[in-house]
């Protein structure tokens, strides 16, 4: 990927595929093992180390405390307070990766990582990242990465699933915040302890989590 002075959201999700391509081939070459085996950790290094390369307005931090995030994106302390006494939030746990730019380095996007795609989880998932997504310059679009045996469809009809569900659990909820499916890249994949590693289905999908307009 050429080197760009801005990001814009296509070559950012570009970015972010690139990166866990790349982190594909480096479990394959390095650990002998397909992607989806390797710990989440392994994902956020890679794409934020590729994401940084890419644009020349990234920095980032690995592990970011959700509660100095928050701050640091200028969000008001009251409403930071209010964010963190819900349990979806976990105010005293640390966010995956957080995109930050400009000389003091404000937060720009929260990404998650999964290993895998259960139903509960993203719902779960989404939810957490809904919280961090707000109106203004920072924090508008975040994203939920993970590693998953689903097909696209699969993976639209648990959207569709999870966000009815999430409308009917939280009826005052933000309607601003939407969420979508916005990469999905099939990656090398065998069953353990398969010495002839028979390809299986697995690929890694991108969900965006943005504030509507």
């Amino acid at each position: 990927m050429t080197t760009a002075l801005k990001s814009s959201p296509n070559n950012r999700l570009d970015a972010i595929v690139e990166g866990l391509i790349h982190a594909s081939d480096m479990a394959l070459k390095h650990a002998d093992m397909p992607l989806s085996r390797m710990p989440e950790f392994f994902m956020a290094v890679h794409v934020a180390q590729h994401v940084a390369k890419s644009f020349k307005n990234f920095g980032y931090r690995l592990e970011a405390s959700v509660k100095q995030t928050l701050a640091d994106a200028g969000v008001d302390e009251a409403e930071i307070n209010d964010l963190l006494s819900n349990p979806d939030l976990r105010g005293n746990g640390r966010f995956d990766l957080v995109l930050r730019t400009g000389k003091k380095g404000t937060p720009a996007h929260v990404l998650e990582f999964k290993r895998g795609s259960r139903s509960a989880h993203l719902l779960k998932d989404l939810t957490r990242l809904t919280r961090t997504v707000h109106a203004g310059a920072r924090l508008k679009t975040n994203y939920l990465v993970f590693t998953t045996k689903k097909s696209e469809e699969r993976l639209f009809t648990m959207l569709q699933a999870a966000t009815v569900e999430y409308k009917r659990n939280h009826p005052r909820a933000r309607s601003q915040v939407a969420y979508a499916l916005k990469r999905y890249q099939p990656i090398p994949h065998w069953a353990k302890d398969d010495d002839n590693r028979n390809r299986l289905h697995m690929a890694v999908a991108v969900f965006e989590v943005s504030y509507k307009r």
